[in-house]
């Protein structure tokens, strides 16, 4: 028994420089804060959570915590930390922006919409990276030029820009996407087709005069990607591509004639349909 206590006494004389230390933390942070209104308590602790002059690293850890804590009351703070904290910074702070608004109870809010372009436009590479996953769940279509931008100035997030413009499903992205389609390396090039097949519009255009290009590695990745999207009114190019090209790759001609099969038999579906429906007349 004795023992015991001799061991429970050693631990917690081991826990009280820890438990000081929060304290003088907590007390610290609370002192910063002072009597301010909300707006200013949110931006004091962003000062503490990610300025340069803050190096004690618990104290900024405690900072950014309660900093979230606010939730939508904190997201301003947080967005306008992504404009003075650095990039080497602006993974966390966007980071820290995702969890505030994760408290909301619905929608989202206008500062995260801020701070979600002023990372893709000048954040570091992770910090793009991350602020685009985030908005593709909820595209801006007012982005797309931020998000093209990122992929010339850091080729390596080129899928995720394609991935990205995909959902925001603006076909003014067609001549980023026609420039991978024809130059991107192979896994870009497939991603891009599939991009502009989904988007439509002008993108279809695009895919269409790639399908009857000169090159046949590029009539084939334009083609797979439109033959999902193939209707009735595309049999005839569908029997037109097999004559023009009866050396392209004979599994690729097979879909082709399967797909004419199909739309084939949709047609005469629809036409005994048609003919059986009563006339507006009737």
């Amino acid at each position: 028994m004795r023992r015991s206590v001799i061991l429970l006494g050693t631990v917690l004389l081991l826990l009280a420089p820890i438990a000081m230390a929060r304290d003088a933390i907590d007390e610290e942070i609370l002192l910063a804060i002072g009597s301010q209104d909300i707006p200013g308590q949110t931006r004091t602790l962003a000062r503490l959570a990610w300025s340069e002059s803050t190096d004690n690293h618990e104290l900024a850890a405690r900072a950014r915590n309660k900093l979230t804590e606010f939730g939508e009351n904190g997201m301003q703070a947080i967005a306008e930390a992504l404009r003075w904290a650095g990039p080497e910074r602006s993974v966390d702070v966007m980071l820290a922006l995702i969890e505030a608004e994760r408290l909301m109870s619905y929608g989202t809010s206008t500062h995260m919409v801020a701070g979600l372009d002023y990372a893709i436009w000048f954040g570091s590479p992770e910090a793009k990276r991350l602020a685009m996953v985030h908005m593709a769940m909820r595209p801006v279509p007012i982005m797309l030029l931020s998000v093209i931008d990122s992929a010339y100035q850091y080729p390596q997030l080129t899928p995720v820009v394609i991935e990205t413009v995909e959902r925001i499903g603006d076909d003014r992205a067609r001549f980023f996407l026609a420039e991978q389609l024809e130059q991107g390396n192979a896994d870009n090039r497939r991603h891009a087709a599939r991009a502009m097949a989904t988007i439509g519009g002008e993108c279809t255009q695009y895919l269409q005069a790639s399908a009857l290009s000169e090159q046949p590695e590029l009539r084939e990745i334009a083609l797979r990607a439109l033959l999902p999207k193939t209707t009735i009114g595309d049999l005839m190019t569908l029997y037109e591509y097999v004559e023009m090209f009866p050396d392209d790759d004979p599994t690729l001609l097979v879909e082709l004639r399967e797909r004419a099969q199909v739309l084939e038999e949709m047609f005469e579906r629809q036409q005994r349909f048609d003919s059986a429906s009563p006339g507006l007349d009737d």
